[in-house]
């Protein structure tokens, strides 16, 4: 399913010198609004590096794609296969005419531009989904304007803008020019109601309370530069982070366990692991470390989006890699947590009309509409799936902004696809999914066997999966139709991405029914993951329980892992045995690493 968004913007930028100075003028979306600016450039060398880097970005698409075989083809003719010439060609146009034309329709969105009374923001989500950026160059500081008119349009970024962009120079007066194309050619963009999404629910994962650290520059030079020489054969390839209180944050560069020390500010903060991936998107930053002040990381959590907000003085570059390494799950595991409950449309139109006279934070919202924290927080994600709203991560403060010219159907953009939709129904009911076992298969990630009965259906699916420890499906098997016909071709079918929902739901309520003691009594079979680190590299144990035996394997990254096993008469002197292991493990320094390891 697609959106039909009209849009009349000039496809290239005009870039001109003269003996006054340079101008770089900007034709913009002239079917929405009146959005225009034209101001002096403080730094036109930063201007030029930022705008590079978010363009590269936009155009950045690492989707695997078929190779062409028209040389192939050619050859087989020449050999005087039995396939006639005719024949060849009627294959190629028939997979011209239902695939790439079909292909060539779908389009990203054009990046969004708003002119605001502050600053002029750049929005942009990359072809393939996995990064999100936000640059925003501050008024007064990254230029003076002499006009300037309010609001929100697109702007095209191709190769054109980009070759504009290499003339600026940091000595020369530039003059920036941002206004609606004249006489441009209307383009017609068939978006993807998945891209859409993916736009939306990264934004909202960005409202999510997450820790976060600041990076010196010289901490971000040797993470891209170490990326830039070594690359990995073998999994895992995460960007490991250890946060411990008290002390600089530490990276940590898998499989090679090689540790990045950083040099800015200590950690202040709960103590945790956070495993991230799609590392070598960084290396796209790699033109901003000459103007780079900091770096501020803000993880959101297993499976969400981790964001780097980069200070470039005059302006800031908020970069959000996905988390997901799979693209047939992307958006399962955690964002269908994200879609708020039914709220009264009054406070709804009250939060909006606050965010139209200017940005605000969420504790400002709460004291003007006078609702509590939870619904306000709530409202906002509405008004995120609906396009209306955007939340900056580093100023922690949320702003009118509108996506398309009209708002966004949110019950549309509710799921990916009609085979997640179809999961969803299947969670709906209550005992139709069943997981019924769940298996830490160590370095090899984990598996997860159940039962899905569909009772509208009156069929019952038998489903299991493996989940190496990158987050790919390495193994699957499903009795529904889909599966049998072309196995995870298709992607994952509805009982399996069921099943996946249930299990991240499961671990959930697990893991706050633990906190309680009451909680850990109902608990039977677990295992948690630890980290310590020390002089003489990483230790990292696995404790587990199984009914009425306690499991411990333990051992440095570079030597072989000892193993212990306990055996015990009933499960409950298993169980204190069991959270005995895991105090003391916490009590010589030890890290719960144990959302880091689901993570993947």
């Amino acid at each position: 399913m697609t959106v039909d968004v009209r849009i009349r913007a000039a496809m290239e930028a005009a870039f001109d010198e003269g003996s006054g100075g340079a101008r770089l003028k900007l034709g913009t979306d002239s079917n929405r609004g009146v959005a225009r600016l034209k101001a002096t450039l403080s730094r036109p060398d930063v201007v030029r590096d930022a705008l590079t880097v978010f363009g590269r970005i936009v155009q950045s698409d690492l989707r695997r794609r078929a190779s062409d075989r028209s040389d192939y083809l050619a050859f087989l003719l020449k050999q005087g296969k039995r396939a006639t010439k005719e024949l060849w060609e009627a294959q190629k146009a028939f997979l011209e005419e239902k695939l790439g034309d079909a292909t060539q329709s779908e389009a990203p969105l054009d990046p969004l531009v708003t002119v605001s009374d502050d600053g002029l923001t750049f929005e942009a989500l990359s072809g393939d989904e996995s990064m999100h950026a936000r640059l925003v160059f501050h008024a007064g500081q990254a230029y003076e304007a002499s006009e300037h008119a309010a609001g929100t349009t697109h702007l095209p970024v191709g190769d054109a803008l980009l070759e504009s962009l290499g003339g600026l120079r940091h000595h020369q007066k530039t003059t920036l020019e941002l206004a609606p194309a004249g006489e441009a050619e209307e383009r017609e963009l068939a978006v993807p109601e998945r891209w859409l999404r993916a736009f939306t629910q990264v934004e909202a994962a960005s409202t999510l309370p997450a820790p976060s650290f600041e990076l010196a520059p010289v901490d971000f030079y040797n993470l891209l530069y170490t990326l830039r020489m070594r690359r990995a054969k073998t999994a895992p390839r995460a960007l490991r982070w250890e946060l411990v209180p008290g002390q600089v944050p530490r990276m940590v560069l898998e499989p090679w366990d090689e540790v990045i020390e950083a040099t800015g500010a200590v950690y202040e903060g709960a103590p945790r692991i956070v495993r991230t991936w799609g590392r070598r998107r960084l290396l796209v930053l790699s033109p901003l470390l000459a103007h780079l002040r900091s770096v501020r990381v803000h993880p959101s959590g297993p499976g969400l989006p981790v964001f780097y907000e980069l200070d470039l003085g005059d302006c800031t570059l908020t970069v959000a890699l996905s988390g997901w390494t799979d693209r047939g799950w992307a958006g399962i595991g955690s964002f269908d947590l994200l879609v708020p409950p039914d709220l009264d449309a009054g406070l709804r139109e009250r939060a909006l009309a606050r965010l139209q006279k200017g940005p605000a934070t969420i504790d400002e919202l709460e004291a003007d509409t006078g609702a509590s924290r939870e619904d306000v927080r709530a409202a906002l994600l509405a008004e995120i799936q609906r396009g209306l709203v955007t939340h900056d991560v580093g100023a922690g403060r949320y702003r009118h902004r509108s996506l398309l010219a009209e708002p966004l159907d949110a019950e549309r953009l509710r799921y990916r696809d009609a085979i997640e939709e179809e999961a969803h129904r299947l969670l709906a009911v209550e005992g139709q999914v069943r997981i019924l076992k769940a298996h830490d298969l160590g370095a090899e990630g984990f598996r997860i066997e159940g039962e899905v009965e569909d009772r509208r259906a009156r069929r019952t699916y038998k489903t299991s999966f493996t989940i190496d420890r990158e987050g790919r499906t390495v193994d699957a098997s499903c009795t529904s139709r889909q599966f049998r016909r072309s196995g995870l071709k298709e992607g994952p079918t509805a009982p399996m991405i069921a099943l996946r929902l249930s299990y991240a739901r499961q671990r959930k309520e697990l893991e706050a029914a633990r906190q309680t003691e009451e909680g850990r009594k109902l608990i039977r079979a677990e295992t948690r993951t630890l980290l310590m680190r020390d002089d003489e590299g990483s230790v990292l144990a696995r404790v587990s329980l199984d009914d009425t035996q306690v499991r411990i394997r333990w051992g440095r990254h570079d030597e072989s892992a000892r193993f212990q096993r306990l055996l015990f008469g009933t499960a409950e002197d298993a169980r204190i045995e069991y959270f005995r292991r895991l105090d003391r493990l916490a009590d010589r320094g030890f890290i719960d690493a144990t959302a880091a390891e689901a993570a993947g």
